[in-house]
């Protein structure tokens, strides 16, 4: 399910899955989008995540399935399992044998079962809660191309629900009226659009878009 997650983000449909990349420079290209023709400028962001050990996954990870597959379950029952997950005073989890007979949790349980067969009535109510950052597999060209990797995000827990560890968040602000240097100088070590979107729909729009800023200095090109 988690495959799946990542293709629906591919294409641009909403998912409890966030892109991020190991690589600052690639996200300092992200930041450093102009927008479109015409719309007003803004100060661009990156984002620095300090990732605990102990909330690192892989793709294949049990933790990372309970989660990726609470996308089959309906939103009443997803409502249902934050409710059976809790006790009455909203901090603390139940206790995972009472969890694991909730008829909700019973068929999130067969959507994990039918990839992971030997999966276990014994999941951790917590673990639907806690957000990870995930290896995916390194099959998609544009993940490799950005050095790519995602946090999974599960049910949203109350403010009073305690986690030992968290995933804490820098912000760095890029001015707007630095975008266009940086974004120079990040074509100029081969981080681009051309480079980032390795899909021949992104190429061509790349070389048509370099063809463009040519012409636009005055000098008449043609492609083909």
């Amino acid at each position: 399910m988690f495959d799946k997650l990542v293709r629906m983000q591919h294409f641009g449909l909403p998912t409890r899955l966030l892109d991020v990349s190991r690589n600052a420079l690639v996200a300092l290209f992200f930041a450093t989008d102009p927008g479109a023709p015409g719309s007003k400028p803004t100060d661009g962001l990156v984002t620095a995540f300090a990732i605990p050990p102990e909330l690192e996954k892989y793709y294949d990870s049990d933790s990372v399935s309970c989660i990726a597959n609470l996308a089959n379950m309906t939103a009443e029952e997803k409502a249902k399992i934050l409710k059976e997950s809790l006790t009455e005073d909203l901090s603390e989890t139940r206790t995972i044998k009472l969890f694991n007979k909730d008829d909700a949790v019973k068929r999130l349980l067969q959507f994990i079962r039918a990839e992971k067969s030997y999966f276990q009535p014994i999941m951790n109510p917590l673990d639907l809660f806690v957000p990870y950052f995930v290896h995916p597999k390194m099959s998609n060209r544009r993940i490799l191309a950005q050095s790519g990797a995602f946090i999974l995000y599960g049910i949203k827990p109350p403010k009073t629900m305690f986690f030992p560890y968290q995933i804490e968040q820098t912000e760095f602000i890029v001015p707007q009226g630095v975008k266009s240097s940086i974004r120079e100088a990040l074509d100029n070590i081969g981080i681009n659009d051309n480079t980032l979107f390795p899909e021949i729909d992104k190429a061509a729009a790349w070389i048509k878009n370099s063809y463009s800023s040519s012409s636009a200095s005055g000098t008449k090109t043609e492609t083909g």
